[in-house]
């Protein structure tokens, strides 16, 4: 085997750098290694799951954009929070095809489990129209929006799911009373808001007619249908915001792009080369052949050995004699996985003898030509010469 001599120096690209297949490979570990820590499982078909294995982690931490919150949590505020990791509660329109992806993601993955979060679009319009105020979330899968809550006013707490967002009416305590029959103002009892004024009797029926009885009644919920709503009146209150978190973690110029990391290793092999193409099979095999880089080494005596510093080639020529003679010499090269190769030759005859090998092999050179010793280096793999 002849390979052509190069300078005696490791080579370095001097060109505009592109990753290695190694490299990739390295980023795809991991990516997957992200995936994990974030609580999922890793799918081939499912681009977003960096994205929310990120969002998902950054959740249990600290620091800007909603962190250290849950995606649907209540913050209330007595000043303005200027964080894009919150939205005031006001019925906004979430787009989802923008920086908040993953919480728009988020809210319809719960429609089939949390129907009862959800109202149509023109029901959650009429409860603003009318109430000024709704609870629940919109949803649209055809241009993937969300309209959040508006919320003003009092929220009360409830250990039961399916109520979450209802909207409890406005209300205050009935008040009723009545009298017992009224003849002439004697033995009257009253009851409620009532009370007997003893000096306002009725006057005596006169005549000596028949007296006849009756009673007033009194019931404010006649005059106003909030009397009766409830059980309790308006308690004192001190006005503040109500914020939903809607993103953990946000998107900024100086931050990765997990998006667009995504999209560059789609298609890319993974650890295992299960899913590589023709293409990437033919290029895989290329890994294995002698790259441009090499290390040139030093030829101990005959039986030394030397240890393949990673997966490569080593490659050894020498002259069989510098004098003429008839005595045939030889070189040999045998590694300690079993592989081996030599050549022998008379005269000025240049022997090569030229061996692959794994990271760790050990490889030993044994000669008796003596002539000159043109090559004996390491030539590391195309796959490995990163490790130079």
């Amino acid at each position: 085997m002849y390979i052509e001599q190069k300078q005696d120096k490791i080579l370095r690209p001097t060109s505009v750098y592109t990753r290695t297949a190694q490299e990739d490979n390295q980023i795809t570990t991991e990516l997957l290694n992200l995936i994990r820590a974030g609580g999922l499982t890793p799918s081939a078909n499912n681009l977003q799951q960096v994205k929310n294995a990120v969002m998902n982690i950054a959740g249990s931490g600290g620091g800007g954009g909603g962190v250290g919150h849950t995606i649907g949590e209540i913050v209330y505020s007595c000043l303005p929070i200027v964080d894009d990791g919150f939205h005031l509660l006001d019925g906004s329109l979430i787009d989802g095809s923008g920086s908040y992806e993953g919480f728009v993601d988020y809210i319809a993955g719960l429609v089939n489990d949390y129907p009862d979060l959800f109202e149509t679009e023109a029901n959650w319009q009429s409860s603003v129209t009318t109430y000024g105020v709704c609870g629940k979330f919109v949803y649209d899968s055809v241009n993937h929006t969300v309209r959040l809550p508006k919320i003003t006013g009092f929220t009360e707490g409830t250990i039961t799911p399916t109520t979450l967002g209802d909207l409890t009416e406005a209300g205050l305590p009935n008040i009723t009373g009545m009298t017992t029959g009224i003849y002439n103002g004697d033995n009257v009892t009253v009851t409620g808001a009532f009370s007997f004024n003893a000096t306002s009797k009725n006057p005596s029926v006169s005549g000596g007619a028949a007296a006849v009885g009756a009673t007033i009644d009194f019931d404010a919920s006649d005059s106003n249908s909030k009397y009766g709503n409830s059980n309790t009146v308006q308690p004192q209150s001190i006005k503040v915001l109500f914020y939903i978190v809607i993103a953990t973690t946000t998107k900024t110029d100086i931050q990765v792009d997990i998006d667009q990391i995504a999209t560059d290793l789609n298609g890319k092999a993974d650890v295992d080369l299960t899913n590589v193409n023709d293409t990437g099979t033919s290029k895989s095999a290329g890994w294995a052949m002698p790259s441009d880089v090499y290390d040139d080494l030093t030829l101990g005596a005959s039986g030394s050995t030397y240890t393949a510093p990673a997966n490569g080639w080593f490659y050894f020529n020498k002259t069989a004699n510098s004098s003429l003679s008839s005595d045939f010499k030889y070189i040999a090269l045998y590694s300690s996985s079993g592989l081996g190769c030599d050549q022998n030759g008379a005269y000025q005859f240049s022997l090569t003898a030229v061996v692959p090998v794994k990271k760790g092999d050990v490889v030993t050179a044994s000669y008796n030509a003596t002539g000159n010793t043109n090559h004996f280096k390491f030539i590391y793999a195309e796959g490995s010469k990163t490790e130079a």
